[in-house]
């Protein structure tokens, strides 16, 4: 995450009449317990953009820490563009040192008119007893700004999720899924697969689902339940580069909100894998009058065509379950196909599939994928 180096946020007050300069000094007039919420925002249209949004908040009791980062992409920066995100309760300690770098700056009543086309930064200080006006928020000195930058930028490197483990088996076939953090790249092992490049986007999801479900929560969780004779068991390991770390283990007894939890997490790993696996696949073998192709679509839909003779172009839905892809037609005819996947190659499995229209495939065949130019790739 590129660092954003903070602009004093003086320009206003030689702006506004001086009717309007009623100010209130933080840590005399508005006291460290008053504070319930702050933001800090800058955005430039620089090449590549950068965004970059921390929050400082208090809910239900919890002070916490919120980040974002945008970088590269287009402008203005959209959701896409996001590179680094989360949220963390922080510590007495460290709300305290938030506190600190805002005594002595000062709150005054906003003039969201005076910032149109600034880069930013953009600082509002919400408190008790503000009255919805004076939230507009400047920093004591050069200082304190660059000290709230170092802190901020702390904790937001610091709370980066650096190893997600999730095994679950039982009646069903074993499953583990590690994602792994090196030289600030995202790495998959699956099921002993070798290791291969996990995409940020996707881990960023996975990252959603642990603070919507509170799954830091989970910790120390270790219970199985010995009257179940056929069901599920798994482990879960997290791991920050702060130190926070997550251990949870459960035979036929489960954490609050796991089952959600799980089913959202494996849907964002299916989703990933249908994104790598997406494109054509052609056959080894002859097609009718041309190439027998297979596209399968990210969005989980797919399209056939067994050769330039075929009258029929086939069509419907696919999904992943336990390693092997299931095709199931919607476009006129009740067919189901079923293959296994190997290093972009999808390989047919008779025994349970139909037929198709005109080409005989037999068990064990090959579509190997191919780019748009007809060249395996």
């Amino acid at each position: 995450m590129k660092r954003c180096f903070l602009i004093l946020f003086v320009l206003s007050l030689s702006l506004l009449p001086a009717a309007v300069l009623a100010e209130k000094t933080v840590g005399t007039d508005v006291a460290d317990e008053d504070i319930t919420d702050f933001y800090f925002t800058c955005s430039t249209s620089t090449y590549p953009p950068e965004y970059q949004r921390y929050r400082f908040y208090v809910e239900d009791g919890k002070k916490l820490f919120f980040h974002e980062a945008r970088e590269g992409g287009g402008w203005p920066q959209a959701e896409e563009d996001i590179t680094l995100s989360g949220t963390v309760e922080l510590s007495e300690e460290d709300w305290a040192a938030f506190c600190a770098c805002l005594r002595g700056g000062t709150v005054r009543p906003r003039s969201d008119e005076v910032l149109d086309g600034d880069s930013g930064p953009w600082t509002y200080l919400y408190w008790t007893g503000d009255g919805g006006i004076d939230q507009e928020f400047s920093f004591a000195s050069y200082a304190k700004a660059k000290e709230f930058e170092e802190l901020c930028f702390s904790l937001a490197q610091n709370h980066v999720l650096t190893r997600f483990y999730f095994y679950h088996g039982g009646y069903m076939v074993p499953e583990f899924y590690e994602i792994i953090l090196r030289n600030g790249n995202y790495y998959m092992i699956e099921n002993e697969d070798e290791t291969r490049p996990f995409d940020l986007a996707y881990e960023k999801e996975i990252e959603t689902v642990i603070e919507t479900y509170n799954i830091l929560s989970w910790d120390g969780f270790d219970k199985s339940n010995p009257y179940v004779l056929d069901g599920e068991s798994f482990t879960l390991e997290l791991r920050y580069a702060d130190g926070t770390s997550v251990r949870a283990y459960g035979d036929n007894s489960f954490p609050e909100n796991y089952n959600d939890a799980m089913d959202s997490i494996e849907a964002i790993l299916e989703k990933e894998k249908m994104s790598r696996m997406a494109g054509t696949y052609r056959y080894e073998g002859e097609g009718i009058g041309g190439d027998f192709t297979i596209t399968l679509n990210a969005d989980g839909t797919y399209t056939f065509y067994e050769g330039y003779l075929s009258s029929y172009m086939g069509g419907g839905t696919w999904s992943i379950f336990s390693g092997a892809v299931y095709l199931t037609e919607q476009n006129g005819y009740d067919l189901e196909f079923m293959f296994g996947y190997e290093d972009g190659t999808l390989i047919y499995i008779a025994d349970g599939s139909d037929a198709f229209i005109y080409v005989k495939v037999g068990d064990g065949e090959r579509f190997v994928r191919v780019d748009d130019k007809g060249v395996i790739n």
